[in-house]
């Protein structure tokens, strides 16, 4: 039986046409490191690495492709940003929905005399930005927050909290893995200082890269999470200032690269409109047929304007790990059933410590696999009622 894959929320599959061929690409073509010579082949690889960047500052209204910094994961962005930004007296905010990817690193800083608080959020995920201004202080740096929940789906009003950090001249850093590729993001606009991004998800990429987007009046204040070679300036011994090598040493995911660039350029052709409106029919479809399974409750918002296509769902009185390892042991039927590394996220949404299922169908999910995930569904949480 053919595996129904909703799981797009952790990561994408399937990619879009190209992303494989070009990761196939590097492998049996390319296989020399970045900036690391002037010869043909390494200089192939440094124009696809640009176009990469490039796409990325396009697709984000950046004003420069060297403002692209590429790492790891989105997760190593976050604690470059972090890590390397904030010191002793300062204070920061996030959202009480925030991934472990903002939190963990904050709660280490914390040990090193960096304090910060939660803005609430209300049961569905929700932000009120009018919340945020109390909370302010006068040693506040920063307001840090998810774009989209990757728990619950729920969207946050960035461009109305990066506006309030621009009144009180701190600094808007974002996290977008849930978002990025999918809703339409402008620096610019939404007074974004730091946009962090994750290539594997909404830009459906290849794991292992993610990176950030920073000015450089903002990336000379940040220390250096990782240093070592970068392949020019060798002659330096300390790292180079100029972005984005100053955050790039060692050698870096480069078929993930390759990967990533054939995915923006699809999503380039299809148009990030059309890949969210075809996501969020697919979310409402689940939704609506979710909401007539007895025993089944929805966490997060239920409007579409407010969401990406994630569905948080646990089922009062029953155990939520049963269900999903049914649907997988006699489905195939891929979802997440946990915390999805967002405790503070769940009590939020009063879901903490049992967590929820959450199912994540993405642009290439089809209506007939929502139906039979629907039927499955139904039947599985029967089968784990009679069994209790």
């Amino acid at each position: 039986m053919k595996k129904i894959y909703f799981d797009n929320a952790s990561t994408s599959f399937p990619k879009p046409p190209g992303v494989a061929k070009a990761v196939a690409q590097y492998i049996e073509d390319v296989g020399c490191n970045l900036d690391r010579s002037g010869y043909g082949t390494s200089c192939v690889l440094n124009r696809k690495t640009r176009y990469a960047r490039t796409k990325l500052a396009s697709l984000f209204n950046a004003s420069d492709f060297k403002q692209v910094v590429l790492t790891p994961s989105i997760t190593h962005a976050l604690n470059i940003v972090i890590r390397g930004l904030f010191k002793r007296g300062d204070h920061v905010l996030i959202s009480s929905m925030e991934h472990n990817a903002v939190t963990r690193p904050l709660f280490l800083m914390r040990k090193k005399g960096v304090q910060f608080d939660f803005i609430p959020c209300d049961s569905n995920g929700e932000l009120d930005p009018t919340d945020i201004k109390p909370l302010v202080r006068t040693n506040t740096k920063a307001i840090i927050t998810l774009h989209a929940s990757n728990v619950c789906g729920t969207v946050l009003p960035i461009r109305e909290i990066g506006k309030i950090a621009q009144e009180h001249d701190l600094l808007y850093i974002v996290d977008s893995a849930q978002s990025g590729g999918v809703l339409p993001i402008d620096i610019k606009q939404d007074n974004i200082s730091i946009l962090c991004f994750a290539a594997h998800k909404g830009l459906l990429g290849s794991p292992g890269v993610g990176g950030f987007i920073v000015p450089p009046k903002i990336a000379e204040k940040i220390s250096p999470l990782v240093v070592g070679g970068t392949g020019v300036m060798s002659e330096l011994d300390t790292v180079p200032d100029a972005t984005p090598m100053r955050f790039e040493s060692g050698t870096p995911n480069l078929m993930g690269y390759y990967g990533l660039a054939a995915s923006l350029a699809w999503i380039n052709r299809v148009g990030i409109e059309r890949i969210h409106a075809k996501e969020m029919e697919n979310w409402q479809r689940l939704l609506d047929g979710v909401q007539r399974i007895d025993g089944l409750r929805v966490h997060g918002t239920r409007d579409a304007q407010r969401s990406v296509s994630v569905l948080a769902i646990d089922a009062p009185g029953l155990e939520i790990g049963k269900i999903a390892w049914r649907l997988d042991s006699h489905y195939h039927i891929i979802t997440r059933c946990d915390l999805h590394c967002a405790p503070w996220a769940n009590r939020t949404l009063k879901t903490f410590p049992s967590g929820t299922i959450r199912f994540s169908p993405g642009y290439f999910t089809k209506k007939s696999e929502i139906d039979q995930v629907l039927h499955a569904l139904d039947e599985s949480v029967a089968y784990v009622r009679r069994r209790k």
